[in-house]
């Protein structure tokens, strides 16, 4: 007779699928988390030095500006001074230079205002002989104000014709007054290429 043999059937082990899972979503979360704490310390490095080069440039482009603005003070004053020996030789020149038959001018001031061109002038004339024995004084001439105009008018226009065939200077426009003096006291005033003597209304 045969012997049995009596085997026992372990049931083999399952390995649980969902312990897995969880171990492998837990390495990768890890990883996944030192790799963005990585990037950021990164990025965190990244931004600092870009801080630093910006406040860099920003220092930089300060002092360019400032740079700027003293260039443009200096490019101002610079062309102050060459409006101001411009006119300083062109009253030379016009001063004892310019004469009509009537007048002499014997100084001259220019005024220039913020848009560059000639604000205002100041002609101060001698007599010429003939005219000296018409002046009163004060600025008083015995002759009638027509005539008193028309010479006047015309020393206005020779300094003007000599002023404006100078380049370079600022411009004598219409808009430039015109005082007219003889020995400082006042004959009258140009205002938009219109001559009034003193006390003169119409």
């Amino acid at each position: 007779m045969e012997e049995l043999t009596v085997t026992e059937n372990k049931p083999k082990q399952r390995i649980s699928v969902l312990p897995v899972i969880a171990l492998g979503i837990s390495v990768l979360t890890v990883a996944t988390s030192i790799y963005l704490v990585v990037q950021n310390s990164e990025l965190t490095s990244k931004t600092n030095q870009l801080s630093e080069q910006v406040a860099s440039l920003s220092k930089k482009n300060d002092e360019l500006q400032k740079a700027a603005d003293a260039q443009t003070i200096f490019n101002t004053e610079q062309e102050t001074y060459r409006k101001l020996a411009y006119l300083t030789a062109m009253a030379h020149d016009i001063e004892d230079g310019i004469v009509t038959d009537d007048f002499v001018v014997n100084k001259i001031r220019f005024n220039w205002g913020e848009d560059g061109s000639l604000s205002d002038v100041t002609i101060d004339v001698e007599n010429q002989p003939t005219m000296a024995l018409s002046y009163k004084a004060k600025g008083a001439y015995e002759l009638s104000d027509r005539e008193l105009r028309a010479k006047s008018d015309a020393i206005i226009k020779a300094v003007t014709d000599y002023y404006n065939s100078a380049s370079n200077a600022p411009a004598w426009t219409d808009a430039t007054s015109v005082q007219l003096t003889v020995q400082n006291y006042s004959i009258g005033k140009s205002t938009n290429g219109t001559f009034k003597l003193v006390g003169e209304t119409k």
